[in-house]
């Protein structure tokens, strides 16, 4: 009876709590698609980081953290002006594009991570990572391309704006895992809004409308969907690396197709299962591969000369 009571082996809690991230992520997604048929997708994403901000500010509270601490004042700053590019085009491309098909392209986060790495961080870049993330791109142009091609829901410029989203997140990405070395998850969490929602405010006003009742529901919906995400990853990553935990990718694009066929009836093609499946399997493919490399790397320094 103690053994049927026992709590789950870390690897199975760390891959629950990943795949509930992902999976409210892709229903965040899901319904910001959904909700740029009231409001347009900068307000949108102007509302959701404000919200944000209110939602994290017991936490902070709890903490006695502040949200932008001065050591690290730049980085902060940085990190949330690239969130405010992911946010815009991640939001437009949602307003134009199905939820299934930018979830997808949002796949190739980790290999824009490592082209980026190599190009700030003189990180170098080998072979086989090489060739893996010219796959991934390739996955990329297979979810656009032939559609184009064949006349099977074309998506056309639009698909530009998730792949400016990704880069923006990886590079995003490359910055809080070196804020992640000194400063407080709530921290790292919290600091988004209170720079991106200022950031979009100007944006959003010259397409500002009035909120409805609707739209502020759905805006808050998605904040703490998507914050609850943030929550989950944490715990996540506590118990496991990013490389073990990184084959669960998937589980936010068929959150997001069974949102998109159940609320919106939309149907993604052939093309953007087989794009997301080379995507991810090359970005799967990089993480391991990175992880491999980290942990040779520590193994032959603690061995000494």
């Amino acid at each position: 009876m103690t053994g049927l009571l026992a709590a789950p082996p870390a690897p199975l809690r760390a891959a629950l709590w990943y795949t509930a991230a992902l999976s409210c992520w892709g229903v965040a997604a899901g319904l910001i698609r959904f909700a740029v048929a009231y409001l347009p997708p900068l307000e949108l994403g102007f509302l959701r980081s404000s919200i944000a901000v209110v939602l994290t500010l017991p936490w902070l509270i709890q903490a006695r953290a502040f949200p932008l601490p001065r050591r690290n004042l730049g980085l902060y700053l940085l990190r949330g002006g690239l969130e405010v590019v992911a946010i815009a085009t991640w939001f437009a491309a949602l307003g134009l594009m199905q939820a299934a098909d930018v979830v997808a392209l949002g796949f190739t986060t980790p290999l824009f991570s490592s082209l980026l790495a190599a190009l700030f961080l003189r990180e170098r870049i080998r072979l086989r990572r090489s060739l893996a993330i010219l796959v991934g791109m390739l996955g990329a142009l297979l979810i656009v391309r032939p559609a184009n091609l064949l006349g099977g829901g074309a998506i056309g410029a639009a698909a530009i704006l998730p792949l400016v989203a990704s880069a923006a997140a990886g590079a995003s990405r490359m910055i809080g895992r070196r804020l992640s070395q000194s400063e407080p998850a709530v921290t790292i969490v919290a600091s988004l809004g209170f720079v991106t929602a200022p950031a979009l405010l100007p944006l959003a006003l010259p397409v500002w409308q009035p909120v409805t009742l609707a739209g502020l529901g759905l805006a808050t919906l998605i904040a703490a969907i998507s914050l609850s995400g943030h929550v989950f990853m944490v715990r996540a990553l506590r118990l496991e690396g990013v490389a073990a935990l990184a084959p669960y990718e998937f589980a936010q694009m068929l959150t997001a197709v069974a949102f998109g066929i159940a609320v919106l009836s939309e149907w993604p093609d052939l093309w953007t299962w087989i794009g997301s499946a080379v995507i991810l399997g090359a970005a799967v493919y990089t993480v391991r591969r990175e992880a491999q490399l980290a942990r040779l790397a520590q193994r032959q320094a603690s061995a000494g000369p």
